[in-house]
């Protein structure tokens, strides 16, 4: 699943609100100056933007980890295909004709010694860390509806619903000392005929079966243990779906100003993925890729509060600012030996936008 990055989000709603607000705002007539006119609205809608702070990510290593991208294959065997951390010996589109492929590359020179080429396999590495991070400020959109109870004085307590939609990107990349396993598997090239020379390193040969043939079969020399880092990204990129209802109360300040507050329930719906991809670097200097990803979805129980303020543009439109405090708990997303936590906790909401009462 591939999700839009928070800049986009962060782009498209603040031109949506650019947009409703240099349309709307020209067709909105100035209010009448008395506090009663104020409040004799019995239904409202509101539409902006939000942005979010306070959500954190803690990303986790710990124990013994099975390693992506390499697939050895099984040796001494014709015909296989065999990848590595540092190369590969395939099957090329003649069958292996012979018992020769043209469909193999190396890395570097280093993995040449006399008529003798090398590859390395990492099948786990062995770490423990974590770090907590936070990408914010993280930009979606608010939406609200409501309406009246009663008057009580200068007071109006009504009801109100919302619904929020926040993508949130959170990205790790702290290095984590780590130790790999690794084996070494050798490829004659004793038995490609003459004084075969391989092409220099590094070497990317493709399926056609044309160009330097090379014998197909490997022999294992060994496994190993070796340090050194995981550098790269950790990621989750999720999507929160919040609704609310709760009480709210309103009070005029006079022909321009007003304020409520209100409070209530909340359910937040959680879509999303943590996603991993490393660059394993050995104490040698050589190199491997690590990646994966889980996806998860989660419902949140919590409660919320808020407070907004309003100006009065004109009889249809109202301008509001205001801030909400909506804890949601925690998430743990993770993969065998990782774990990832968004913590929304500690979530503040700033909201924006245009304001109808009717």
């Amino acid at each position: 699943m591939i999700y839009p990055t928070t800049t986009a989000w962060r782009r498209i709603s603040c031109l949506t609100f650019g947009l409703s607000y240099g349309l709307l705002l020209p067709l909105t007539q100035v209010r009448a100056d008395s506090d009663e006119e104020a409040v004799e609205w019995v239904r409202n809608f509101r539409l902006g933007g939000m942005v979010a702070l306070g959500i954190k990510g803690r990303f986790g290593v710990n124990g013994t980890l099975p390693v992506s991208g390499s697939n050895p294959g099984a040796t001494n065997v014709s015909g296989v295909n065999h990848v590595f951390d540092d190369g590969y010996v395939k099957v090329d589109d003649t069958g292996n004709a012979g018992g020769h492929t043209g469909f193999w590359g190396y890395e570097s020179a280093s993995q040449l010694s006399g008529s003798t080429l090398s590859f390395h396999s990492t099948s786990s590495l062995t770490a423990s860390g974590s770090n907590t991070a936070d990408d914010a400020p993280y930009v979606g959109i608010d939406v609200a509806y409501g309406g009246k109870i009663v008057d009580w004085g200068m007071t109006r307590i009504g009801w109100e619903a919302g619904f929020g939609w926040l993508p949130i990107q959170i990205t790790d990349s702290q290095p984590l000392a780590a130790s790999f396993s690794r084996t070494e598997y050798q490829l004659s090239l004793a038995g490609s005929g003459g004084s075969f020379l391989p092409p220099t390193a590094p070497y990317h040969g493709g399926s056609s079966g044309v160009g330097p043939l090379v014998p197909d079969t490997i022999t294992s020399g060994g496994t190993s243990q070796i340090n050194g880092l995981i550098t790269g990204s950790r990621s989750l990129d999720v999507t929160l779906y919040n609704l609310r209802l709760g009480p709210t109360f309103y009070s005029s300040l006079g022909s321009r100003f007003g304020m409520s507050f209100g409070a209530g329930v909340a359910l937040g719906l959680l879509d999303g993925q943590y996603r991993y991809n490393e660059t394993l670097v050995f104490a040698d200097s050589t190199r491997a890729f690590n990646s994966g990803t889980a996806n998860k979805m989660d419902l949140k129980y919590g409660w919320y509060a808020d407070a907004m303020f309003y100006y009065h543009t004109g009889e249809n439109a109202d301008l509001y600012l205001g801030f909400q405090y909506m804890p949601l708990g925690n998430t743990q997303f993770g993969i065998t030996g990782r774990d990832a936590e968004l913590q929304l906790d500690g979530g503040l909401y700033f909201m924006a936008g245009i304001h109808w009462p009717f």
